[in-house]
This record gives C-alpha cells, structure tokens and sequence, in this order.
C-alpha cells in the first residue's frame, strides 16, 4: 500500500504541475485545466504506465495543435490561440482510459500488472482498452490537426465525399 500512497503524491505532484503549465501556455482553459489534474493525478495513481500513456498523448497532441497556427487561424473562424482545451474535450479524450485504469487498479490491489492473458485475461483486455483508447484519441486528434494543414482537399473514407478541413470524430482520405 505504500507504493499506492507514493504513486498517489507523485500523482498529484506531477498533475499539479502539468496542468499549471498548461494553462499558462493556453493548451488548456481554466477547466481543462482542473480536468486535466484530476485525470492524470488518477491515471498516475493507478499506475505510471497508465499516466506516461496520458503524458504522451497530450504533449503530443497539444504540440501538434499548435503547429501551422497561422493556416489553422485563416480555416476556422472558432480557432483558439493554443488549442485551450476546456473540460469536456479533456474528458472526452481521457475519461473512457481514465475508468478502465481504476479497473486495472482495483483489480490488481492497486499493483502494477503486466499483460498476461492466461494468468488475468479480465487485467489484459481492460489493459488493451486503455491502450486502444489513446490510439484511437491520438488518430483522431493528429488527423485533424496534421490534416488541416494540407494542400490537398479532405475526403470521408466512408463515401469518398469531400468534407471540411480539421473535421473532427471523422476519418478523412
């Protein structure tokens, strides 16, 4: 349990930090903020593998976001300086990860598990949600911000229609 209480300070520590960060950068408003704090203080207590997985998505996708700023501005008449996340596209991004890591911890006592499908095949596929999850997170949010920087028109890959720049919750050609 002690290694729980210091991944619960580390935690918060880091959370703290990040989302204070963030804000001052404009990645994320003030909600997003607080949002931000509360899932990577809890993803980071339930495992750091669970929080590194965080970590990566949101540096990378709030890098990305503020790439070709100027072209991003010129498309979208709602374009905010930064990207500034509110609350909501914080827990769309990480609440479905954020649930299925307080599974794995409970499920474990709170002790980090490797995948092991034969030993805790219930562990595993909880595991691969959250990794799933950030993918799918991560190819939604880089096809839309890498996306609306090209030259070329966008088409859904359902129709083949043309479609708008940087549209999100789509996948485009």
């Amino acid at each position: 349990m002690e290694d729980v209480a210091l991944r619960g300070c580390v935690g918060v520590l880091l959370a703290s930090l990040i989302a204070g960060w963030s804000f001052r950068r404009n990645s994320l408003n003030l909600s997003g903020a607080f949002a931000g704090f509360m899932v990577m203080a809890t993803s980071i207590t339930a495992s750091y593998r669970f929080g590194a997985l965080l970590l990566v998505f949101f540096f990378t996708s709030s890098k990305l976001t503020k790439r070709g700023a100027d072209k991003k501005r010129e498309i979208d008449a709602h374009y905010k300086e930064g990207g500034q996340r509110d609350w909501l596209q914080v827990l769309i991004n990480s609440s479905l990860a954020t649930a299925l890591a307080l599974g794995v911890a409970f499920l474990t006592d709170w002790n980090d598990s490797c995948l092991d499908s034969e030993k805790a095949p219930l562990v595993t596929c909880l595991i691969g949600g959250i990794l799933g999850h950030y993918a799918c997170c991560n190819g939604d949010t880089w096809s839309s911000e890498i996306g609306v920087l090209s030259s070329s028109q966008p088409r859904l890959i359902t129709t083949f229609k043309a479609c708008k720049f940087g549209r999100h919750f789509f996948n485009t050609l």
